[in-house]
């Protein structure tokens, strides 16, 4: 029978959770102060260091990361520009593809579409109008990550000179927002006499679910 984890194993790997997240946002606003450093490689492969120790940091992979880090970093030195194209295309696609993954999965038999696994998990059993709105609102999310991924290469092609940089610099982020605000005021206009939770238990049962989701994918793989 597994013993239980002791609380101070827990608060330390939440500790260094919290200082990876801590690392990520602290990049992530060197990257947006380009006076910071008047080198461009020092810039670019201090961003790349604290991302590559907020990753071990959250994941425990140390070694791994090590090696990722120091050779990523030494790009940094020789092909600054390219670096932090490629880096700032692997943060926003990265999260936005695993998020597109995970929707559109599972609208595919036999899972369940996503939002409605959400919904139960708040509201248990789920009334037919409701599980034919979850499935809606899943197909909607699938489209807008789908969008959301293609929008940087459409407006790279298509757009005026240095667009495609809009999505990554908060617009798609921005359109998120606007598309939840609305959606939470849809959705008490559809959906009548239901008990609609906060925004917070919502984000607690998404982070469970996408957990269990996660974890499926994973042990079939």
């Amino acid at each position: 029978m597994p013993t239980a984890k002791p609380d101070s194993f827990k608060h330390t790997k939440n500790a260094k959770k919290f200082s990876g997240i801590v690392l990520f946002f602290l990049s992530f606003l060197l990257g947006h102060m380009p006076s910071f450093s008047h080198d461009q490689r020092l810039l670019v492969a201090t961003i790349l260091v604290l991302q590559g120790i907020a990753v071990a940091l959250i994941t425990d992979r140390y070694r791994v990361m090590a090696c990722v880090t120091l050779f990523c970093g030494v790009l940094a030195l020789y092909c600054p520009t390219l670096m932090k194209v490629a880096d700032t295309a692997l943060l926003y696609g990265g999260p936005l593809g695993t998020l597109f993954f995970m929707f559109t999965r599972s609208l595919m038999p036999p899972n369940q579409p996503l939002i409605s696994r959400i919904a139960e998990r708040v509201h248990g059993g789920l009334r037919a109008d409701v599980e034919h709105y979850t499935l809606a609102l899943t197909v909607f999310w699938s489209i807008f990550f789908a969008i959301a991924l293609l929008a940087p290469l459409a407006l790279l092609v298509t757009g005026p000179t240095g667009a495609w940089r809009w999505p990554l610099s908060g617009g798609t982020f921005a359109c998120a927002l606007v598309a939840m605000i609305t959606e939470s005021g849809v959705r008490r206009l559809m959906i009548r006499n239901f008990e609609h939770v906060s925004l917070l238990a919502t984000i607690r049962a998404f982070r469970s679910a996408s957990a269990e989701a996660t974890q499926k994918i994973i042990f079939r793989a």
